[in-house]
């Protein structure tokens, strides 16, 4: 190997990670691929290619049961959800933080109107990851009515900030927030627990062997098809039982009857029909939810600022509006590049 080896690593095992393949079984994954390289000489990236295209082909080769049940971003359902509230913990963290050392206090006085609003905003922001997450769990007819979930949960909070008392009613300490929030990220955050016996994997197959060994050309078809070009598993298996039954019947190899088998895959996928994403799917929706989402910090800003609450403006509004808008300006050059 001419450079570390932990350089190839980590992308990888954060590649597989996306494709569904998690901690536990990468580790045996990744052990196979180093001792080729050890054994043969050979750079992970000659002999397996670049992070993102094995994790692509290794994930697809795994048995279904294996694999954890990620979507198209590499995100469970759970992801969506905990995901929401990880960044509601930070968010929540960061200002208790801030707001408790500009105001040199270690308690909050809150009213029933802030503590219910507050709390529904909360789970309006949580549930605004629920079409994804009933997407990522095989409901997507059900995506589109879990917006109704998220305008509940606005009109309560806003019913909360105008109907409820707005007398003090209770006294929260900081330490106990921080506490709170430090627990949630640890449990967001951990490691999960190793398997109690061993994973009946399938080991990776080095592009760099030879393309003669049936079983390994068909595993790595499917592994093209599926991870490389998004065909549905079940079709990608057709197709390799179809080259199966092929040369079955002729007695050939799998090089001498169909070629290299990247080039065939290739191939194969240029005659399947292209799968069509939902627009609130798309790059453009993104684009105009974000410069929404700007427009709100913006106006949260000069509120503020007319109000007097100018740790709300400079340390809440202003920095979501900037990150805000970067966001809409990476998504605005992604949209060039495709043209």
């Amino acid at each position: 190997m001419t450079e570390p080896f932990e350089r190839w690593e980590l992308p990888t095992r954060l590649a597989l990670s996306d494709q569904g393949v998690g901690y536990h079984l990468a580790n045996p994954i990744i052990a196979d691929v180093r001792t080729h390289c050890e054994l043969s000489g050979e750079s992970p990236y000659d002999a397996f290619g670049d992070p993102e295209e094995f994790a692509l082909t290794a994930a697809a080769e795994q048995p279904a049961h294996l694999r954890e049940k990620v979507d198209r971003n590499g995100m469970l359902s759970a992801d969506y959800l905990t995901g929401s509230v990880f960044t509601l913990v930070v968010f929540g963290l960061s200002a208790t933080i801030f707001y408790a050392i500009l105001e040199r206090t270690l308690t909050f006085t809150t009213t029933p109107a802030r503590l219910a609003g507050l709390i529904m905003v909360c789970l309006a922001f949580t549930a605004c990851a629920l079409p994804n997450a009933l997407r990522a769990a095989g409901r997507p007819q059900l995506a589109t009515w879990s917006f109704a979930v998220v305008g509940l949960f606005v009109g309560l909070g806003a019913t909360s900030f105008v109907l409820l008392p707005e007398e003090p009613a209770a006294r929260i300490p900081v330490l106990g927030i921080v506490v709170v929030a430090l627990l949630l990220l640890w449990l967001m955050t951990r490691r999960p627990a190793p398997p109690k016996q061993p994973v009946d994997y399938v080991p990776p197959t080095p592009r760099t062997a030879p393309d003669d060994d049936p079983d390994a050309w068909y595993r790595r078809l499917s592994g093209l098809l599926v991870g490389r070009y998004d065909l549905p598993p079940d079709r990608a298996a057709d197709l390799a039982r179809e080259a199966h039954d092929h040369l079955s019947a002729t007695g050939g190899t799998p090089t001498v009857e169909f070629g290299p088998v990247e080039e065939y895959a290739r191939d194969l996928a240029e005659h399947e029909p292209q799968r069509r994403v939902p627009f609130w799917r798309t790059t453009w929706a993104e684009l105009v939810a974000t410069l929404v989402a700007v427009h709100l910090g913006i106006a949260a800003f000069f509120n503020w600022t007319d109000e007097g609450h100018l740790w709300a403006a400079y340390g809440v509004a202003l920095p979501c509006a900037v990150v805000g808008l970067g966001v809409a300006v990476r998504l605005a050059l992604r949209l060039r590049k495709r043209g």
